[in-house]
């Protein structure tokens, strides 16, 4: 007789009943929607573990969903690539500072230029750090910033917060990738160049 195994997605639906029974959640195709999202990326190796962080965190004023949410996150921060961890970081700092300086410009008042007007006359190559005086934005910043358009950051950046990291985040990412290699590439150049003298030599 056949042994049955089940599969990821029906262990998966049985870890979201569990979630759901454990915070006394009603039963919801909504709700259920929203907790296969929150625990999606999560594998169910670590479905134990997850329920061990819920039953030891104190998390006082979050409701259930809430502290799904925070877990989830946590496994999720866990398990990115270095690459990944940066251009996540990159990316929320830039909406941060692309927010700012949109809000300054829509609410100051010129007659002569638009607020999109105004927003692509930045230099973002010029913006200092206030306590070193140092360029706030690095190489990778204004390649992903050029790569965006400064048109589609004014655009993007007050409409879905959510959009405008997951396209940043891709476009960041891109761009580490491609400084990692052109980085190994200059390392590995003078090492060539010793080999094949030194097999020249012989």
């Amino acid at each position: 007789m056949q042994r049955y195994t089940p599969t990821e997605e029906q262990i998966r639906a049985q870890f979201v009943t569990s979630l759901m029974e454990y915070f006394k959640i009603e039963e919801n195709p909504t709700l259920r929607s929203h907790i296969d999202d929150l625990i999606r990326s999560l594998s169910p190796s670590r479905y134990r573990e997850f329920f061990r962080r819920l039953s030891l965190r104190p998390m006082a004023y979050k409701n259930g969903f809430e502290k799904i949410a925070l877990i989830a996150q946590e496994f999720e921060e866990e398990s990115l690539t270095p690459i990944d961890q940066e251009a996540r970081e990159r990316a929320e700092a830039l909406y941060r500072l692309m927010y700012d300086i949109r809000q300054q410009i829509v609410l100051a008042r010129n007659t002569e230029l638009t607020a999109i007007e105004r927003f692509e006359q930045i230099r973002f190559t010029t913006i200092r750090k206030s306590d070193s005086g140092e360029p706030l934005l690095d190489e990778t910043d204004i390649n992903v910033i050029r790569l965006l358009t400064k048109r589609w950051i004014y655009d993007y950046v007050s409409l879905d917060r959510g959009l405008f990291e997951t396209r940043v985040t891709h476009e960041y990412r891109n761009e580490i990738l491609r400084r990692e290699r052109a980085r190994q590439t200059s390392l590995s150049a003078p090492l060539k160049g010793k080999l094949l003298s030194a097999s020249k030599r012989g």
